[in-house]
């Protein structure tokens, strides 16, 4: 079968249409004798014999067939990226990565049909890799575009580790080399970053650089590094490379990868930022749980310790030492809740917490409630009040965590009202069970609404330091309410009281 001969097609060229590989064979003027399917269905129209090359490309024409010609005339293969022209509507005009040889009819075009292996604009990558935050999935993506932005048949991020270069990331022709560490001392890299600028090496096969060395399997040509600097902070080098025998890179791929290394670095630098700030937050929900159980254990002795000086277990009391003892308990039960406070908010920012659903009043549930908090509320002369409905609400949910709940918010309405009454209001709507927490305190500002749920904060520093606390009753409230399937609702003006609401259901389904 000729290449030309596109009339009858018989079983070779049925076979050609139906790969992947776009194959476009030219002959020694570079006009098309031969295109398969691939190239019709990029190109968005058939292809007719004897159409010119250069009238199918939408940029750097020239240049292309510049690289098809020495191919022809001294018959190394080259690596080379084509722009097409857009052929019919609705098809958009894209770049392919093309690998070109000589043949006895001319010149073959190969090119893998990768429908994202058109150019990407430059808003587009940086979009790309904004979206991206896990550090693994940056460099993976920054080596995947690197590779199809400059033609090349590999890419890699490398890093400087203490006295040796390390491969961080890689892709295509150069991931034999991940995780690889190599001298640094004349490799690529220390002039890249040394230099604060890209450099090249034509043959990076025949350059017995410290990393050939150490990945003698690694079959690169022409190979172009570029430094990721972001915020007066070097971070290691972008490397692109192409097979041995191709084309060198050309200006345009050098502008190119400057270019995409400067969005690379920053979005490198902010996965970092990322990283550092997850560990901290794991040493700090480390160190909290540890100290917490820590204090536990000898607060639990002391709590005992004030039972039996209450009880008189050990020997009669005066009144004023009476007094005492019962001053120590209350600030003991204060700090046993905070630690439990604590507790609860690694627990749940771990992931820990699960859900042990059984069947309750949810009456009961307000009751247990208000009696946990009701002592606070006397020693304070606050009235607290029970409104439930005429008949009974079933439910099913974790009773424990409800209960953490209904106190957390109970003792905060408690904590920050000075005078006047705190209610508590049971109703059901449908398969919702509605707590209303009622008070007539000190309310909350409309521009700290926002911020009142966050891990550590109050609303306001003054009241933090007169009333106490983590600053975590709330953070709790929600997350565990969000656990439980429900969510939280708040209205409040200052000077006018707060209303907290907790939407539960009714039967807990296992769905938050």
């Amino acid at each position: 079968m000729k290449p030309g001969n596109i009339d009858r097609p018989g079983d070779a060229e049925t076979l050609l249409n139906e790969l992947s590989v776009g194959v476009l064979v030219l002959d020694g003027n570079l006009d098309v004798t031969y295109a398969n399917a691939p190239w019709a269905s990029w190109m968005g129209a058939s292809i007719k014999m004897g159409t010119s090359l250069e009238s199918m490309l939408n940029a750097d024409a020239l240049e292309a067939a510049a690289e098809l010609r020495r191919v022809a005339e001294d018959g190394k293969p080259r690596a080379l990226q084509l722009a097409l022209r857009a052929g019919g509507p609705g098809i958009d005009a894209r770049r392919v990565e093309c690998r070109a040889r000589r043949m006895p009819e001319g010149v073959v075009i190969e090119a893998r049909a990768d429908d994202n292996g058109q150019h990407v604009g430059i808003p587009d990558i940086a979009r790309r890799l904004a979206e991206v935050t896990d550090m693994a999935e940056v460099l993976r993506a920054l080596c995947d575009i690197s590779v199809r932005q400059c033609a090349a048949s590999g890419a890699a991020v490398l890093r400087v580790l203490g006295s040796l270069g390390e491969v961080v990331g890689a892709t295509g022709s150069l991931a034999p080399s991940l995780g690889r560490s190599f001298e640094l001392e004349g490799s690529l890299l220390t002039e890249a970053i040394h230099g604060g600028t890209i450099v090249r090496e034509e043959s990076f096969f025949d350059s017995g650089r410290p990393l050939m060395r150490a990945v003698p399997e690694l079959a690169l040509g022409p190979i172009i590094v570029s430094p990721l600097r972001a915020h007066g902070e070097t971070l290691g080098v972008l490397a692109v490379a192409r097979d041995v025998g191709a084309s060198p890179f050309q200006e345009h791929d050098v502008e190119r990868l400057r270019v995409l290394a400067d969005h690379a670095a920053l979005a490198v630098h902010k996965s970092l930022l990322l990283l550092q700030a997850q560990s901290a937050d794991r040493a700090k929900g480390r160190f909290l749980a540890t100290m917490s159980h820590e204090l536990r254990t000898p607060l639990t002795a002391l709590a005992g310790y004030n039972e039996l000086l209450a009880d008189q277990v050990i020997g009669p009391m005066s009144a004023p030492q009476l007094d005492v003892v019962e001053r120590m308990r209350s600030v003991t039960t204060h700090l046993g809740a905070m630690i439990e406070e604590i507790l609860a908010f690694t627990s749940l920012e771990e992931g820990r917490d699960t859900v042990r659903a059984t069947e309750f009043l949810a009456e009961d549930l307000v009751r247990a409630a208000v009696a946990i908090v009701g002592p606070l509320a006397e020693h304070k002369h606050l009235m607290l009040k029970l409104e439930l409905p005429a008949h009974s609400i079933r439910m099913s949910s974790d009773i424990d965590k409800a209960r953490q709940i209904l106190v957390n918010l109970l003792g905060n309405a408690v904590k920050f009202t000075d005078a006047g009454t705190v209610t508590i209001r049971l109703s059901v709507s449908g398969s919702t069970v509605r707590f209303d927490v009622l008070d007539t305190g000190i309310g909350i500002p409309d521009d700290e609404l926002a911020r009142l749920f966050r891990p550590f904060a109050q609303v306001d520093t003054g009241l933090t330091r007169r009333h106490g606390g983590t600053g975590l009753g709330l953070y709790i409230s929600r997350r565990l309410t969000t656990l439980l399937g429900g969510h939280v609702q708040v209205s409040s003006k200052a000077g006018g009281g707060s209303t907290f609401s907790i939407l539960l259901p009714q039967e807990w389904t296992g769905a938050s």
